[in-house]
């Protein structure tokens, strides 16, 4: 048996690019599967996951409010992701030598069952090393990502001291916009602010209570009006909808999440 001409090749794995991953032989012919099965399977292999620019950007990033905050929160994420990466690059490096080592041991073996065993714990560390392949190219582009947000407000050494250092003022206006932000979506939610978010507002010095509130009601004032401008502006669409025969069930259109269409 050749075992290393039908396995993945691993040679500088860590270096590798995630397109050497190849399915497994042993599957493509127990399920006899199409040309056409074989190519979206092996997609599913090499499609790009992770966090995408988007999400990082909108749903990492702006979560923070203030720009101090948000560039913080990217370095924390960018803090986690470098130990990812050297966690994931030593597993990397592990499924090698554990590969040559099954292979010794497989050479070196006189009783056939015994081989057997070594042959299938050779097919499970190729596995792993596809498995190690993705997340490590998934761990560097959420580096680069972070790496790009963070330079957004960052773009010389001396920047970086302002961020890194712990810094009242700056803590002071977001925990300001935070509460204000908070309390907005309580008043569009509910009409009124919670317990909660209030009890929290009243903890702070009384000029900070003032800003919390007055963010709160401005911000949800423009969200109430803008709610009302797109209601008047897509009127024209629901007249169309209730005048249909018959009764269908809402869907949404692809200009719906696109983007493409204007109000």
């Amino acid at each position: 048996m050749d075992l290393i001409s039908n396995h993945i090749d691993i040679n500088n794995i860590v270096n590798s690019n995630v397109s050497d991953i190849k399915l497994s032989k042993d599957f493509i012919e127990e399920y006899n599967i199409s040309d056409l099965d074989w190519k979206l399977l092996e997609s599913a292999l090499h499609m790009e996951g992770g966090m995408t620019d988007y999400q990082c950007r909108h749903f990492v990033k702006n979560s923070q409010i203030t720009p101090w905050r948000s560039v913080r929160q990217c370095l924390l994420e960018l803090e986690t992701r470098y130990h990812s990466y050297i966690e994931i690059k030593c597993s990397l490096r592990k499924a090698e030598v554990m590969r040559k080592k099954f292979l010794r041991d497989y050479e070196n073996c006189d009783d056939e069952l015994a081989k057997e065993l070594i042959a299938i714990d050779i097919d499970k560390n190729d596995y792993d090393i596809t498995i190690w392949k993705r997340k490590y190219n998934q761990s560097q582009k959420e580096m680069d990502t972070f790496l790009n947000l963070i330079k957004e407000h960052v773009s010389t050494e001396e920047d970086i001291k302002f961020f890194t250092e712990v810094n009242e003022g700056e803590e002071k206006k977001y925990w300001i916009a935070r509460m204000g932000k908070q309390a907005a979506m309580d008043i569009v939610s509910y009409g009124r602010i919670g317990a909660g978010n209030m009890d929290s507002i009243a903890m702070m010095d009384e000029k900070d209570q003032v800003a919390s509130l007055e963010i709160a009601i401005k911000y949800s004032g423009m969200i109430g009006g803008g709610i009302d401008k797109i209601n008047r502006a897509l009127q024209p669409e629901f007249q169309n909808y209730l005048q249909e025969k018959g009764i269908n069930a809402p869907q949404l259109l692809p200009h719906d999440f696109t983007g493409q269409k204007q109000l």
